[in-house]
């Protein structure tokens, strides 16, 4: 497996935690049937970044949690699930819950390079294309990439952590098994962007989903 370097965490990563309200843009109404995916009963939008087709707002369907009295809560904005509720969520044919590769594949695109040690780095650039322009607290965010990561955050052990200024995707070490681990787009200790990638959680945590087509 590749290596994001620097981001391949051991534990978790808890976000720094915002209230602060964000605009909660667009529903999920109006969707073309040739540019999405129906899960559970609803379209999701997708969008195409290189070679790989993602959809582009979080998953919302059955079970999950949010936490109204922090945020504004849309279809866009999902739910946060843990890994064993992703685990039951029935897809459509050539599309799964992202692995470790998937995401590296995706940041690579957005312009991780590569080290001498055939690892990955990504700058701040590389965060700000996948966040959404106008919900962030801490700002920056272009969209270049319109997978339009919004800060919904990460819950751990009974707290919110994140709601404004990080977000936090479930995915799969490896092909084929169960969601297991994260990846994360939050503050470094400077303030700015920074992506974590095979972030290791716990059975109780619970994070956005995203889904990807087979290449």
């Amino acid at each position: 497996m590749k290596r994001l370097s620097y981001f391949v965490l051991t534990g978790v990563v808890i976000l720094m935690s915002c209230k602060q309200k964000h605009d909660p843009g667009p529903s999920l109404g109006n969707i073309s049937l040739d540019t999405s995916v129906t899960i559970s009963g609803v379209a999701y939008p997708v969008v195409q970044i290189g070679n790989q087709s993602w959809t582009s707002v979080n998953y919302n369907g059955p079970d999950g949690y949010f936490n109204t009295a922090n945020v504004i809560q849309t279809p866009r904005d999902g739910k946060l699930y843990t890994p064993a509720e992703a685990a039951r969520i029935t897809l459509p044919k050539g599309w799964h819950i992202p692995t470790y590769d998937d995401y590296l594949t995706l940041l690579i695109t957005r312009g991780a390079t590569k080290n001498s040690d055939g690892s990955y780095s990504a700058n701040p650039a590389v965060a700000h294309s996948l966040m959404d322009e106008n919900s962030w607290a801490e700002g920056g965010g272009n969209n270049y990439s319109k997978f339009t990561a919004l800060p919904t955050g990460f819950y751990h052990f009974g707290q919110l952590y994140g709601t404004g200024n990080g977000a936090s995707f479930l995915l799969s070490a490896l092909p084929g098994t169960p969601p297991d681990q994260a990846f994360t787009i939050g503050p470094d200790a400077s303030g700015q962007p920074f992506v974590y990638l095979g972030v290791v959680l716990f059975d109780e945590d619970r994070c956005s989903i995203r889904f990807v087509k087979n290449n």
